[in-house]
């Protein structure tokens, strides 16, 4: 079954009942099923069944109705973070053969030189609101005055017919994820359309409910984040529940949300509950709406969870934040702490149908409980593997007793009662904001600047925060150029904090960069004990 096929199939409720929650604005199901049946009617003349379209959007009604007419079409949905640079953009799109981009009208100045290689297709962002908060959108911002050739509004493409769906097995690719992979260098992940209903039908097991009609999920991760986009749209499309769509994550209003009971479950990386938790009026009865929390895409402190869940019971709420574990290799969460199985400072237990264990790293044979190694994950819901990459896929496919399991790059163990522990990553991949920054990524940009000889960039801690040095070797530099290099080849999250030029790049006994000692020399920098 396809994406689109479960959740028209799949959920069996009134048409007249409420998908989306926007702005202050819903909209049913008919709804959801007749926008993306028209953006299907008008994309259809410029993709066809295995072709890749790039979204490159935040949460928007537009985006969902984009991505699933995709879907119906047959045509691999290409999944980018919208404040990616334009040269990231560029190189994501190219290695995903992508002949279509679909952003923002907003996003023309950083991207309408992409027109030159492909078409664009541009959709306001106030599209779906009403006349006046468009009026006001556009008093706010300027439109787009570039070379308009090879751009075209969405509501200027024809809607012809609604097109027929196209069959598809649905084993076979229909979304393009990027992840650092299990080896710390970004890679395209291709997810089959089973891989994330087999997650989407486990929605229930995760939440603890038996019905999510008429419920709120938080969608504030964005849909190029496997767990924003299969967790927060499609498992909540696929019962019926409301998914609440925030182009940008706003603490505020997610208290008043709460507060007016349309906010029941939120799922988060750790930064989003420290935002809730910072709010005075995330106290009180409000809280006794919210049935359960999830935190995720980084490693949570277990001080986070325990002042949301104090801050739970001074207010009599029932409602506990639970950390769980997954990787864009698995679709997402594999793992989860919840009401039924719920052990301190574990990952959680592994979900039906899903098993986990643990090797020696790069091993085969299963360890016993209590020992440490590298887990590995089989089940329903392991990617297709990374596109174009067959050394990569050898690598972290094998098979234990006939059955199919991928590598994940961490480090961890098992109890004998089947909790899953995380220790660290074995992949060098850094985490800010719940976002991949990837380390090789930012030293090679740093390579690239004149009298760079020597780059390492590392993870440290600064107050419990996550964020990212970078050593240099060669000759002096302007740390202010540094950083506006990588934020414009990269991303603002990869923008490191502390830029040091040092004598040499340490080395381990086997002649790899000491990444252990820079991390403890970037937290002496820090405190200003390194001069």
């Amino acid at each position: 079954m396809m994406l689109y096929d479960m959740i028209k199939t799949h959920t069996k409720i009134d048409g007249k009942k409420p998908a989306l929650y926007y702005m202050g604005k819903y909209f049913s199901y008919d709804t959801l099923y007749r926008s993306i049946d028209d953006a299907a009617a008008r994309l259809s003349p410029l993709v066809k069944k295995g072709d890749v379209a790039t979204i490159c959007m935040p949460n928007t009604p537009e985006c969902v109705y984009c991505f699933y007419a995709l879907n119906k079409l047959g045509v691999i949905a290409h999944m980018v973070h919208p404040l990616a640079p334009v040269n990231q953009l560029k190189k994501f799109m190219t290695a995903a053969k992508s002949k279509l981009l679909i952003t923002l009208s907003i996003n023309l100045e950083k991207y309408g030189e992409i027109a030159k290689d492909m078409p664009i297709i541009s959709i306001h962002p106030a599209r779906s609101l009403s006349p006046v908060l468009r009026f006001l959108f556009d008093l706010k911002n300027k439109p787009y005055k570039g070379d308009m050739t090879n751009i075209t509004p969405f509501d200027s493409l024809a809607a012809a017919g609604i097109p027929q769906k196209i069959e598809r097995d649905d084993n076979t690719t229909g979304v393009y994820l990027h992840s650092g992979g299990t080896g710390g260098e970004p890679k395209i992940i291709e997810l089959s359309d089973r891989s994330i209903n087999c997650l989407a039908s486990r929605g229930l097991e995760i939440l603890g409910i038996e019905d999510g009609v008429g419920t709120y999920m938080l969608a504030a991760l964005p849909m190029f984040h496997g767990f924003g986009l299969a967790m927060s749209i499609h498992t909540i499309l696929c019962h019926g529940a409301i998914s609440v769509m925030m182009p940008k994550f706003d603490p505020r209003l997610t208290v008043k949300l709460l507060k007016q009971n349309k906010m029941h479950y939120i799922i988060g990386v750790p930064n989003l509950f420290r935002a809730l938790l910072k709010q005075k009026d995330f106290r009180g009865d409000a809280l006794k709406n919210l049935y359960i929390a999830f935190v995720g895409g980084d490693c949570a402190p277990q001080d986070l969870l325990d002042e949301f869940n104090s801050h739970m019971e001074k207010a009599g709420a029932k409602g506990r934040l639970f950390e769980g574990y997954g990787l864009t290799e698995t679709v997402t969460v594999c793992a989860v702490n919840s009401y039924a199985h719920s052990r301190r400072t574990s990952m959680g237990m592994m979900l039906s149908g899903l098993k986990a264990a643990v090797v020696e790293p790069d091993g085969f044979t299963p360890l016993a409980a209590g020992e440490k190694g590298e887990i590995v994950v089989s089940g329903d819901t392991l990617m297709n593997g990374y596109l174009d990459n067959p050394v990569e896929n050898a690598r972290v496919f094998f098979d234990i007793d006939g059955e199919k399991y991928v590598r994940t790059g961490d480090f961890g163990y098992m109890d004998e009662d089947g909790f899953l522990y995380f220790v660290q990553r074995l992949k060098r991949i850094i985490k800010i904001a719940g976002i991949s920054v990837y380390p090789k990524e930012i030293e090679t940009a740093a390579l690239d600047i004149s009298g760079v000889t020597g780059s390492c960039a590392v993870e440290y801690k600064d107050n419990g925060k996550t964020k990212i040095a970078l050593f240099l070797t060669g000759a002096p530099q302007d740390e202010k150029e540094v950083k506006a290099k990588i934020e414009a080849e990269l991303s603002h999250y990869a923008v490191p904090t502390i830029v040091r030029v040092i004598d040499a790049i340490p080395l381990t006994p086997v002649m790899k960069a000491d990444t252990i000692a820079l991390t403890a020399l970037a937290e002496k920098i820090a405190k200003g004990e390194e001069r």
